[in-house]
């Protein structure tokens, strides 16, 4: 077997939960004794000299590599050509998901000739793939409609990233304002569905509590047209002193507002895997959850998912869980629960188990049920 496994990363971004992904794989590979290292297109700044650049991959490794590469699969790319061109090594795959195209029509028609291109290219490289692996069943449903099985290896709560402490200007901020704090994280796009978050939010902050807040961390690049409709959403609303959209915020910032929030809000309608409402869980901050794609099986019963989006309602519901204390710890402790299933050690075992040859990777794939 190869002495390494290097990985095909598009961008590895700060914050980003496929990034994540693919630095706690080089730690469970360099564990078992492998080589790896991350080839990329783009790296954040927080990450220089973590990545290669990827037009470096045959220069470093030879035209003939024969051993073992991984590719992080979410949108059409370079790094698709080669990973192809690559036919003397071991080939796995991570499928993260294709967000449907249509979510970006009018907003950025890169992003959906970037999606259409992974679309058509997916059957593909799926039957040149050695080791097809999905992040959740909802991604390997989608796999399975394709015609190929894929094992499951569900992203993981990562310590080493959370071993820092929390940033104290935020923390008091939140502290010293007494009002319920809705949190959101991620990426300001239009699956997100974040115009509800802001209609749910209307509701609570005009009707229930007038010192509540919604906070809304996330990047807004590529999305710029999105990002400007919301905000001028919250003007019309008469909430522009209440949602804070405070863009890319370091791990520490984030923690502040995972712990000194009151409850973590998601409405999006298409989800992979959805990594931040398990940090949420792991922070101890209650999740009520639209119950779309791959939330309801990265939630289970760790906490509420709500069938129909009915904003009035819906801020009701989140009055309750911010101070409905009996509530509350349950969903706390349902929440741990969940998280501990998703522990590093766990996805540990998990990737010894997909990429060590000596056990049948075929125990391990998940099979669609008829």
């Amino acid at each position: 077997m190869s002495d390494s496994i290097h990985q095909f990363v598009h961008t590895l971004s700060y914050g980003d939960a496929i990034s994540g992904e693919a630095l706690s794989l080089q730690r469970c590979f360099r564990a078992i004794g492998k080589q790896s290292e991350i080839y990329a297109i783009n790296t954040h700044p927080k990450y220089k000299g973590l990545t290669r650049d990827y037009r470096e991959f045959v220069r470093d490794n030879g035209p003939q590599y024969s051993g073992e590469i991984l590719l992080h699969y979410s949108l059409g790319s370079p790094l698709n050509d080669l990973y192809r061109s690559q036919g003397a090594a071991r080939r796995s795959m991570i499928y993260h998901n294709l967000t449907p195209a249509r979510w970006f029509h009018g907003v950025n028609p890169r992003i959906v000739h970037d999606i259409e291109q992974g679309v058509r290219e997916l059957p593909e490289l799926c039957r040149i793939t050695d080791n097809i692996i999905a992040d959740s069943r909802f991604n390997a449903d989608e796999l399975a409609a394709l015609g190929f099985s894929a094992a499951v290896l569900e992203l993981p709560i990562d310590p080493e990233r959370w071993n820092l402490p929390s940033n104290p200007g935020i923390a008091s901020l939140l502290s010293s304002n007494p009002g319920i704090h809705i949190l959101h994280v991620g990426r300001i796009a239009p699956n997100k569905c974040i115009e509800d978050l802001i209609k749910t939010f209307y509701f609570l902050h005009h009707y229930i509590d007038r010192s509540s807040h919604l906070w809304l961390p996330g990047i807004d690049i590529d999305t710029e047209l999105y990002s400007f409709a919301l905000k001028r959403l919250t003007h019309e609303l008469d909430l522009a002193d209440s949602v804070h959209f405070v863009g890319c915020l370091d791990d520490s910032e984030i923690r502040a507002l995972y712990e000194g929030s009151s409850v973590y809000l998601c409405m999006s309608e298409h989800e992979g895997f959805c990594l931040p409402v398990v940090e949420a869980m792991h922070f101890g901050l209650p999740v009520i959850s639209y119950a779309s794609s791959a939330l309801p099986d990265t939630i289970g019963d760790a906490g509420v998912l709500v069938h129909e989006k009915r904003p009035a309602e819906l801020a009701e519901v989140i009055a309750e869980v911010a101070r409905n204390q009996e509530l509350r710890n349950r969903l706390i402790q349902s929440g741990k629960t969940r998280v501990s299933q998703l522990s590093f050690e766990h996805f540990s075992d998990k990737v010894r188990e997909l990429w060590t040859p000596a056990k049948s990777i075929q125990t391990s794939v998940y099979k669609q049920s008829a």
